[in-house]
């Protein structure tokens, strides 16, 4: 794309009419920018508009907006993106235009390129760039010295940007040496800029300057304190070790003296509390990491953090610099110098001045929990990783408690008391000191390691919760003091363990009525306390609660349910939807239960389907449908008519809509309604079984294995129809698709296992040429350790079905003599890396009988490969797994992400039955030492020696102690 008249007018009229209200011009517009960003020199052509001082602000905004997500997805295109990459001889030119125009630019315009350069750095800074730091460098000392602070917060903030790389990544050589760089050209300046900044403040305030002075220093020095952060992020460098006083001296001022010029509006004392927060931030770094040389100047920083922290603590809008400030002195209390609170009444003080007006709840906390519960539930329940003000002061107790533990427990208690008693006193008026105490319980509360399971210090946790949260549970009004409904909700899902069954039953119809209540949180929390409860197990992993417990609130319960799900913002609450869920997965499901619960169900499905937008709430969604059909069918499998009568017309319209995020889900319900069905199958599903054939639908990596489950649920219940209109060429033909490819194999094995378990030998015997002729080619290209363990799974499992005179003549079809060289290259090494019960018995089970019954290895001229193929047989049989298998570099394995990604998810209600084909044969030990005992009777004194000669010492050992534990002997 030419740079001249021509190209200023096009692009000009594109970025005015994406600013447009009406869609079709935008559209239109945006639809022309983004054919013209695949044509070269086009994101020069923009940043060139960006500069035309004479185009309108507003479009040359909307310019550098596009520039930077252009240079995002075009700088270095990810791996799987067809987007044209940005060429070299373009990316040189916008790296030479870009630091002078952002400078030059208004701060709007100035933001965008800031994020634009940081891109570049990104992935070019500093080795393919660098012109970079010393433009930027000469930039800065340029601007500090004409007072152009506009221009050096640009740069600052840019340097911010592209230091950030030091932060939170791991150590390597190339990291430390960009780092070594970096520091050997920016710590010297950076401090200059910061000292030189810091003298501007201290005049200004001597002589009384205003905040239009101040507000731009200020942002200068919390810029500073940023890349202060990111510079010493990965280690203490020597310029900062050498220069720490004078840091340090500007770092302590700032948390002790008061900026009455801009601390007297609300946007002037964010700023102030701004650069305290990143000063905090930075001193807690040190005490993290470089305790030792900090240490002389740790006192005056706990002193003054304790002494702002009184002032904060009391302040509503304060959070950013109350959470940096607690957390600094929880790094202090859980280290060597946790004597500084040692003192007399210290641990009280901090309680009483720091922990408790945190933990109060404040009007931001009632507003978020009214207008957000999403993101309430969020912070105060899933412990989200944003730092709440009182997440992070009982942080602070807990650290405290490390080395403190019995004068925490006794000042935090008394406060308890107090808060309790002030409730006491007053309940309308004091309902928040009572939330605060039952806070500091549940906050305080260690989980066992590697258990659900919580304990406490402070209260006998029976006591509280008989005289404090019984009351509010048994509350009639369940829309009052809503906030205190949650917090005794949350206590009793925290300690629902310690709660005795007889009294969490007495209180399951208060959960109940809870789900009705308005406020989103409660009824949220509610759902959340009766899922967790029927998680609970009792000693021996026995449920506490069983269907028998739930039945007779069953109807009532899922009633409630339902209908919270109608409340406003409630409309997909993912906690509702597990709720639903689990009980579902314990109770026992009658046709009176199970009619009303799937029309709720896929009515609900139905709605979601026109906007899928809450991927957990969804998925919750499909896992009640499959254990509800699961639970239900197997009480009375009639109930499946009337499953396919509700399902049907919902799964129908995810695959005619194409619905992408739901085609796997739809896919393993299908599956689950083929498996449970008796054959013959109704035309509506072989309709679906056609549908399954088409190459097409195959081509989206995330059906994969959702397609292989619904179809192996086919070759299961139809396998007469599969012999039918060509219908197995077709699958075979999927077969070979799927196994040519390293990430879908294993799924091509499981179709190909489902072909020959199900048919009849007569009926796969045409195709077996070419099964072999595929699985032989993809061995040749690429074969990988997956590959491997399932083509010794196949051949044991075609061997045990259809025997082995038919695997060893239809292999050497592809080739003669092929057969051997399989079984020696491939079957026998590969052997002992079979896991699994079902897989394990099978391998073991097949090559027991590839031994004892194959004419080609019972010929005295394959009597070392008959004792090598024993030697891996006892080594898969008799040692345990971690000394068969060493650990292999693989391709990762689907992930199980619940989201809409390509990835697939599993339904685990609509799981397959594992099925095991030799249910006859109970232990492959005693199958493998009665065969042999047979075969050698058979042949009296021949296979000791070929044992001896093939089988390592410790498998003779091994086999030895077999036949002795069995009662048979090979003589």
């Amino acid at each position: 794309m030419e740079w001249n008249p021509e190209t200023l007018q096009f692009l000009s009229q594109c970025f005015l009419h994406t600013l447009s209200p009406a869609p079709e011009p935008r559209r239109a517009a945006e639809r022309s920018l983004s054919e013209a960003a695949d044509r070269p020199n086009y994101g020069l052509a923009v940043l060139r508009l960006v500069a035309e001082q004479s185009v309108d602000e507003q479009i040359r905004h909307a310019a550098a907006v596009n520039f930077k997500n252009h240079l995002r997805s075009r700088w270095v295109p990810a791996g799987d993106s067809d987007l044209s990459p940005i060429v070299d001889s373009e990316k040189d030119q916008i790296k030479t235009l870009i630091v002078s125009l952002m400078l030059s630019s208004s701060p709007r315009i100035q933001s965008q390129l800031s994020e634009a350069l940081a891109v570049i750095g990104k992935h070019d800074f500093p080795k393919a760039w660098p012109a970079l730091l010393p433009e930027l460098i000469s930039s800065l000392q340029k601007a500090a010295l004409s007072g152009d602070y506009a221009s050096v917060n640009g740069i600052l903030g840019t340097a911010n940007s592209i230091f950030k790389k030091f932060r939170y990544q791991y150590k390597t050589n190339d990291l430390l040496l960009d780092l070594k760089y970096c520091l050997d050209n920016f710590a010297a300046p950076l401090l200059e800029m910061f000292l030189k900044t810091a003298s501007l403040i201290d005049s200004a305030m001597s002589s009384g300057g205003s905040a239009a002075i101040l507000k731009p220093l200020f942002e200068s020095q919390k810029l500073c304190c940023r890349i202060f952060f990111s510079l010493n992020f990965q280690e203490l460098p020597e310029f900062f070790e050498d220069h720490m006083k004078e840091w340090m001296g500007e770092f302590k001022k700032y948390l002790t003296t008061k900026y009455p010029a801009l601390e007297g509006t609300a946007d002037g004392l964010a700023l102030v509390d701004g650069l305290r927060a990143a000063v905090c931030e930075n001193i807690n770094l040190y005490m993290e990491k470089n305790e030792e040389e900090f240490q002389g100047f740790l006192n005056d920083f706990a002193s003054a953090v304790w002494t702002l922290l009184r002032d904060v603590s009391v302040s509503p809008s304060r959070d950013q610099l109350a959470t940096t400030a607690i957390k600094f002195l929880t790094t202090v209390s859980t280290s060597v110098h946790h004597a500084l609170f040692a003192g007399d009444g210290v641990i009280q003080e901090i309680c009483q001045s720091i922990v408790v007006p945190n933990v109060r709840l404040r009007d931001e906390d009632e507003e978020l929990f009214e207008m957000n519960y999403i993101e309430f539930i969020r912070r105060d329940m899933e412990g989200s990783d944003v730092d709440t003000r009182r997440r992070i002061a009982c942080e602070l107790l807990k650290g405290l408690a490390t080395n403190y533990r019995r004068q925490v427990t006794e000042v935090v208690s008394v406060q308890i008391q107090n808060l309790l008693a002030s409730f006491s006193a007053n309940p309308a008026v004091n309902w928040k000191d009572k939330d605060c105490a039952i806070y500091l319980v549940v906050s305080l509360a260690t989980k066992k390691a590697g258990g659900a399971s919580v304990s406490t210090d402070l209260v006998d946790v029976q006591s509280f919760f008989a005289s404090i949260i019984i009351p509010e549970l048994q509350s009639q009004d369940v829309n009052s003091f809503p906030m205190l409904k949650a917090g005794s909700l949350k206590f009793f899902t925290m300690f629902r363990g310690h709660i005795p069954k007889p009294l969490g039953l007495q209180l399951f119809p208060d959960l109940v009525r809870f789900l009705g209540a308005e406020s989103n949180v409660v009824h949220s929390y509610a759902a959340s306390c009766i899922e967790k409860l029927l998680l609970v197990k009792d000693e021996g992993g026995k449920a506490r609660y069983g269907p028998a417990d739930i039945s007779p609130f069953l109807p009532v319960l899922m009633t409630n349910l339902f209908n919270a799900l109608k409340y406003p913002e409630s409309e997909e609450n993912q906690y509702l939807m597990k709720c639903i869920m689990r009980v579902l997965g314990v109770s026992d499901i009658s046709g009176e239960v199970a009619g009303p619960c799937i029309s709720g169900l896929t009515s609900i499905l139905n709605e979601v389907c026109k906007n899928p937008k809450n991927p957990i709430f969804n998925h919750y969604l499909f896992e009640s449908v499959a254990v509800l059909v699961r639970r239900a069918c197997e009480r009375d499998i009639s109930l499946i008519s009337a499953f396919e009568a509700s399902l049907f017309p919902s799964l129908q319209m995810i695959l005619a809509n194409d619905i992408t995020e739901f085609l796997p889900y739809a896919f393993q319900l299908l599956a689950q309604l083929v498996e449970l069905n008796r054959p013959p199958l109704s035309p509506n599903y072989m309709q679906i079984f056609a549908l399954l054939l088409s190459p097409e639908v195959w081509k989206r990596s995330g059906n994969v294995p959702a397609l292989v489950r619904l179809l192996q649920a086919f070759l299961q219940k139809a396998p007469h129809e599969l012999n039918q209109e060509g219908r197995l060429s077709q699958v075979l033909g999927i077969f070979n698709m799927l196994v040519s490819s390293p990430s879908t194999d294993e799924q091509g094995f499981y179709v190909l296992n489902t072909v020959i378990e199900n048919l009849e030998y007569s009926v796969i015997a045409p195709y077996m040429t070419h099964i072999w002729n595929a699985l032989f080619t993809r061995l040749q290209n690429r074969r990988t350790v997956k590959f491997l363990k399932s083509l010794v799974i196949f051949m044991s499992l075609f061997l045990v079905k259809h025997g082995s005179v038919h695997l060893v003549d239809t292999m050497n079809t592809v080739q003669p003599n092929i057969f051997n060289v399989i079984l020696e290259q491939f079957w026998v090494p590969n052997l002992k890396l079979i896991t699994g019960t079902v897989e394990l018995k099978l391998a073991a089970v097949g090559a027991t009988r590839l031994i004892c019954e194959t004419a080609a290895l019972l010929d005295p001229s394959a009597a070392k490969l008959w004792g090598k193929m024993l030697d891996s047989i006892v080594t898969l049989v008799s040692r345990p797994e971690q000394e068969r298998i060493e650990d292999e570099p693989e391709m990762p394995d689907i992930a199980e992400n619940v989201g809409y990604t390509a990835a697939f998810v599993n339904l685990y209600n609509a799981g397959k039955k594992e099925e095991d084909p030799l249910k006859d044969i109970k232990d492959p030990k005693q199958f493998l030492v009665a065969s042999l005992a047979r075969l050698s009777a058979a042949s009296p004194g021949r296979y000791p020696q070929i044992i001896g000669e093939n089988l390592e010492q410790a498998n003779q050992a091994a086999l030895l102690q077999l036949c002795s534990t069995y009662g048979c002997s090979i003589a």
